[in-house]
């Protein structure tokens, strides 16, 4: 019985192994030489991170940061900022467009998507909703492969702008095991299924 368990629990571990290999394969593949920190488009996507008291966290604060430095060089036109809207921890979107208009950029130029709770989201809805068919993706190195490979796999023409972190080693480490763990495996299992999230205005 133990000799079959100890077979049982090698059987699941190169599982889980050969499934983690494989995503980000994918995810490599799709983002292959689309990571560029001078590309043009004509919209960037700002994808959201918690706020704690109306106020962008260090990673969401970056990721914004790095979109005024698209905005002011004139790679990009337009902003979609998307974000969970909704959470506990407070609105994403709000905090994402007050920052960046007090910071000088056109409210006319941001485009909030409220709905945009996961990174497949953000990507399906941008396509199916706001009819983006090019875009600069904002955000860490751990998230922006996933980020372009999901948003190229729902057919935008996507690039990756790498966002500053500089939230420590422990946010680091943990951030890029779950990338690759959980995240990457569920970014391949929603790009290829059907059953994926609702694309369509709530």
């Amino acid at each position: 019985m133990l000799t079959l368990s100890r077979r049982l629990i090698r059987i699941v571990a190169i599982a889980i192994a050969v499934i983690v290999v494989l995503s980000s394969g994918w995810v490599h593949w799709k983002s292959a030489s689309h990571i560029t920190p001078d590309a043009t488009r004509q919209w960037v996507i700002v994808l959201g991170d918690r706020v704690r008291d109306g106020k962008p966290s260090v990673y969401l604060q970056e990721r914004l940061e790095t979109t005024l430095t698209i905005l002011r060089e004139n790679r990009a036109q337009r902003v979609l900022l998307s974000g969970h809207a909704a959470s506990k921890k407070g609105d994403e979107v709000s905090a994402m467009r007050n920052y960046l208009v007090e910071r000088g950029v056109d409210a006319g130029v941001i485009t909030d998507d409220r709905f945009g709770v996961t990174t497949y989201q953000t990507c399906a809805r941008a396509n199916a909703v706001f009819e983006v068919d090019g875009a600069i993706l904002v955000t860490q190195d751990f998230h922006l492969r996933r980020a372009v490979a999901l948003c190229r796999a729902e057919g935008i023409d996507a690039v990756g702008a790498e966002a500053d972190s500089d939230a420590g080693v422990y946010l680091t480490v943990r951030n890029w095991f779950r990338e690759i763990v959980l995240s990457r495996p569920k970014a391949v299992l929603d790009a290829f299924s059907s059953a994926g999230a609702d694309t369509r205005d709530r």
